[in-house]
């Protein structure tokens, strides 16, 4: 029984953590950013559901200098020591996918389209139930996402909001990541150690 009270605490600080906390500044910028490799830490920081090749950061970014800066999601790249994979931040639409032009061929609208001499296509109405929940996921994507936004010198404004990445969830550990900003306020490397 002894060993096994010993060990415990062991084993509970071997796991890497699936959410960590990090911070870094110069000059011009302080940005905080929350990794979240949790599926369902994801679910709730979200309020929907992620695809398993998508991970979270919340980031918040406040000016130091004196002029006004912009940020961005596409001021961060995620990079991964392990194999060296890097990869920007992707658009709400680019996780929530299911967008697609279905193109169908329509006799009526082709007889209709040889009198006036144009093509003869019509597209396709109704969505479908995967199509729905895509639609659900990319209004909490939007509704989350760090704002493109300028920020004013020592505001209580701050930039904040999810930023979204592609990689394979699987082989992740949070301290084979950084988070890397290259925005207007300079450069900063987020190490998840």
């Amino acid at each position: 029984m002894r060993r096994l009270l010993f060990l415990l605490p062991v084993l509970l600080f071997a796991a890497d953590p699936l959410i960590v906390t990090k911070q870094a500044g110069n000059d011009n910028v302080e940005i905080s950013a929350k990794l979240i490799l949790d599926p369902e830490a994801s679910r709730q920081e979200l309020g929907a559901s992620l695809p398993a090749s998508y991970l979270l950061v919340r980031v918040e970014c406040s000016n130091k200098t004196g002029d006004p800066l912009r940020f961005s999601p596409a001021d961060f790249v995620l990079i991964s020591r392990k194999d060296g994979e890097r990869v920007d931040a992707l658009a709400p639409g680019q996780v929530a996918g299911g967008t697609a032009l279905i193109v169908k061929r329509d006799t009526r609208a082709r007889e209709f389209g040889e009198l006036q001499n144009k093509p003869g296509f019509s597209g396709v109405s109704g969505v479908s139930k995967e199509q729905s929940v895509d639609a659900d996921l990319l209004t909490a994507l939007k509704a989350k996402q760090l704002p493109d936004m300028v920020v004013e010198q020592n505001s209580k404004n701050k930039a904040a909001g999810l930023v979204y990445f592609s990689m394979d969830t699987k082989k992740l550990k949070a301290k084979d990541l950084s988070l890397l900003y290259k925005g207007s306020g300079g450069r900063l490397t987020i190490d998840f150690k």
